[in-house]
């Protein structure tokens, strides 16, 4: 379909949340923050940016009132500087007790989630990573922060919302409708097209990979045209942690006429299996899914992967569409119409070639991510930049810590930069035939990993390591020198990526270098009996190259574990 943009209704910013700690600052600002199709900034995150250390060891090396001090810098620079436009605020649950920071929120609108001291305590359970808390009653030290700062709470706030038996979203609704925002539920937030991009994949049939924020309506849209003009049911396949935002998109397409069936399966790796599979089957039958109805693959890469194979299996093939909300799915699973589960035997053993109807990448929907899950989706990002897009390499070499943050400008030329090389290489070779395999560079060491710790490694943690694996393997080969090698190194240590292998991550079951063959000969490259990698001869330059020499092999093997096993 064509994808046409509105522009985001005005909204005055910004927009700022205070309470005690427990009151649920952080997760109503998201909220707030994705309904109004704003950004969002939590004041203690961006206070850790700018030291470079956590809460608790600013406390412990610097002291609380320079703790107080960086906060008041942070606040001013975030209220006074270009990230007001970032529009939801989240300030720590002490930032009022500054007199200078109260003098800076005048004139705001400040949102105060009132919540008892009693409800706040056992919110935050036993306090850990709160240096107030720590080694304290929780309950009697949340009263005296209470008495304490109740009075700065109701001088500096404009709006007051009791959050005391309210989910966050409940909380949410209530601060938007004092706002004097629609609180038609039909009404979804609209992005900015200046900020978005169609990436087009070229394959039969073709059909864009859209990037940027708020994408509701377009999904709504697209799954509207699915499924006949709503005639037909939509099954949405995804894990429970984005089941708030399932919840919300059921209610959109429910809105818009569509029938919604839900169906939740286990989070990563583990929903990639032949009982899971089964089980979506069984839902969709029960559903009454016709050949008019559509699945929703909403989650990360295993989601997507898992929901890309029901839609090809079901009634001989419905549509898809692709919700990814994480980096990873973003730019690898989501894109290219690789589907399939994983076997005993291995790691996507058994799936179908099967191209969605569209993929939704709504950078939005990363805010939730921890910094493991930000990195594993580094690991193909950089991947796409030594084999296709140099520019990669060079947006991550020089600022590694705004690459690693999802808000940025970097992250999203990241992303677009990444499912851009992906489009073009399966705009070419849909079904892995040639030119398709350059995208497996590092995977075959990867898989191996992946495969034999029982999937509890990371994907694109694995496939970092499987990057230095090749490289090591091309330097032995003198494909590359010495500085290539480095570069991989630099460029994955930089966003806290492995490049090694140690003892510890395998509790004691370390992998021979026979146990790791043992996989990569069940790798999907393999032809009569032999290893085929993807190797570089430089930067850009990749090339699939027979290992004829297993003893190559394992000198990378051992150069991967620092020692020899």
């Amino acid at each position: 379909m064509k994808h046409s943009f509105a522009q985001p209704a005005p909204v005055d910013v910004p927009i700022v949340l205070i309470g005690l700690p427990g009151a649920g600052k952080t997760t109503v600002a998201r909220l707030v923050a994705e309904e109004l199709g704003l950004q969002v900034t939590d004041l203690d995150a961006e206070i850790r940016r700018r030291a470079r250390m956590s809460i608790p060891e600013i406390f412990a090396t610097e002291g609380h009132d320079a703790f107080r001090r960086r906060e008041h810098q942070a606040l001013t620079a975030i209220l006074t500087g270009p990230a007001r436009a970032l529009g939801v605020i989240a300030l720590g649950g002490g930032a009022v007790v500054t007199a200078a920071n109260r003098e800076l929120l005048k004139g705001h609108t400040v949102v105060y989630l009132h919540t008892s001291p009693e409800v706040a305590a056992e919110r935050v359970g036993s306090g850990t990573g709160r240096p107030l808390m720590e080694n304290t009653d929780v309950e009697a030290r949340m009263a005296t922060l209470f008495s304490e700062r109740s009075e700065y709470y109701d001088e500096v706030a404009t709006l007051t919302v009791t959050t005391d038996g309210l989910s966050a979203q409940k909380v949410a609704a209530q601060i938007l409708k004092v706002l004097g925002v629609n609180d038609d539920s039909t009404t979804l937030p609209v992005h900015d097209p200046e900020r978005t991009d169609v990436v087009p994949v070229r394959t039969t049939p073709a059909y864009d990979v859209v990037i940027g924020d708020h994408l509701e309506r377009d999904i709504v849209a697209t799954v509207r045209e699915a499924t006949h003009q709503g005639q037909g049911i939509a099954a949405i396949i995804s894990p429970p942690e984005v089941g708030a935002y399932t919840q919300r998109l059921a209610h959109a397409l429910g809105n818009a006429g569509i029938t919604v069936a839900t169906i939740s399966v286990p989070s990563g790796e583990e929903q990639k299996t032949s009982k899971v599979l089964s089980r979506c089957w069984d839902e969709l039958g029960i559903a009454r899914v016709g050949r008019d109805g559509a699945v929703i693959g909403l989650g990360g890469g295993a989601t997507t992967d898992l929901a890309g194979f029901v839609a090809a299996t079901w009634l001989r093939g419905v549509p898809v569409i692709q919700v990814p909300t994480t980096v990873l799915g973003m730019v690898d699973a989501a894109v290219g119409g690789k589907t399939g589960i994983n076997t005993a035997a291995g790691k996507n053993l058994v799936g179908a070639f099967y191209s969605p109807s569209a993929v939704f990448a709504d950078c939005k929907t990363l805010a939730s991510l921890n910094d493991v899950e930000v990195r594993t989706g580094l690991g193909e990002v950089i991947k796409c930049g030594f084999i296709a897009d140099p520019i990669i390499l060079d947006i991550i070499a020089a600022d590694p810590q705004r690459a690693t943050d999802v808000t940025t400008k970097e992250m999203k030329e990241l992303i677009s930069r990444s499912v851009r090389v992906k489009a073009d290489v399966v705009s070419e070779d849909l079904t892995e035939q040639g030119r398709r395999e350059i995208l497996n560079y590092g995977h075959t060491y990867a898989h191996a990993i992946e495969t034999l710790s029982g999937y509890t490694w990371h994907h694109g943690h694995a496939v970092a390591v499987g990057c230095m694996f090749a490289a090591h393997v091309a330097h032995a080969l003198g494909m590359i020198d010495d500085a290539l090698v480095e570069r991989h190194r630099q460029a994955l240590a930089s966003v806290g990526l492995p490049v090694s292998l140690s003892v510890n991550e395998w509790e004691g079951n370390i992998p021979s270098f026979e146990d790791m063959m043992a996989v990569m000969l069940s790798d999907k490259k393999v032809r009569g009996g032999e290893i085929r990698m993807v190797l570089l001869e430089g930067i850009a330059q990749p090339v699939r190259t027979v290992i004829t020499d297993h003893r190559i092999l394992e000198q990378a093997h051992d150069q991967i574990w620092g020692r020899v096993l």
